[in-house]
């Protein structure tokens, strides 16, 4: 309904705009397209609303289930103490890692996809929080690389992505493969002399074992974690998972049944 609808919108607007030099014509076009660029405004616990500008379609698909989709997330988030270092690796458009420097945590947030960095980056400006919060487009791996990002979609807030063209879900048929520099954790961090996060969210759809096991020197310094554990995702895979946080010092936490996301923190002294 929703397809079709927009199909005879756009229709009607290549008519209304038809008379028009070409040149204006286009203009005109690009004028309607920002204006109607969707604007979702999410109230969030403390009394705060996040305006989260979505490009695309798909990309509604976190503000619009923002509460509902990942409440383990929200619950976690909350739980930090404001001013320490939040790293999210994986943040697609922004959504979670807006929130937690709204919260009050030092964000930094990372995403390979182009599109979706892009409306991160205005969703940044658009909460004026670029104060609290930064954003680079790269992606993490075990090894320093020129990469291709394999996409199973191009438009803003896509994900199942795979840097070597798996997934968690399996092989990626893409659509389109996007050059990427990639690297392991402690090599970017050495590399720019950067310190450690106190606290990182890790849902990069597949490769997280391999992030992982290029973070060990990191994660030594890291209080909680929490990453995204499909029933999809190969048991060879969860074992790197839990053996490289084991390995830092990290234990899991027990959760809500079903959730997706699991959370792993340093014992208290």
């Amino acid at each position: 309904m929703s397809r079709g609808l927009a199909g005879a919108l756009h229709r009607m607007a290549l008519a209304l705009t038809a008379p028009l030099r070409p040149a204006r014509r286009q203009s005109t076009l690009a004028h309607l397209a920002e204006r109607l660029a969707q604007r979702v405004e999410v109230p969030v616990p403390g009394g705060r609303t996040l305006s989260i500008e979505c490009p695309s379609a798909r990309a509604l698909h976190d503000p619009l289930g923002f509460g509902v989709d990942e409440p383990e997330t929200i619950a976690w988030i909350d739980g930090l103490p404001p001013g320490e270092a939040f790293w999210d690796i994986g943040a697609n458009i922004g959504l979670y890692a807006l929130y937690a420097a709204a919260r009050g945590l030092d964000v930094t947030a990372f995403e390979p996809s182009a599109a979706s960095f892009a409306a991160l980056t205005r969703n940044i400006e658009v909460n004026g929080l670029d104060g609290s919060m930064r954003a680079y487009c790269l992606a993490f791996d075990a090894a320093t690389a020129a990469a291709e990002l394999h996409m199973a979609a191009t438009e803003a807030g896509h994900s199942m992505h795979g840097l070597h063209g798996v997934t968690a879900h399996g092989q990626v048929r893409p659509a389109f493969r996007q050059a990427v520099l990639a690297f392991p954790v402690d090599g970017f961090r050495a590399a720019f002399g950067l310190p450690a996060p106190r606290h990182v969210k890790l849902d990069v759809d597949g490769l997280e074992p391999a992030i992982l096991e290029g973070a060990a020197a990191t994660l030594r310094e890291v209080d909680s974690l929490l990453v995204e554990i499909l029933d999809e995702t190969p048991d060879g895979d969860v074992a790197r998972i839990r053996a490289a946080l084991a390995a830092a010092g990290l234990e899991e936490q027990a959760g809500p049944r079903g959730a997706r996301n699991r959370v792993f923190r340093r014992p208290s002294p």
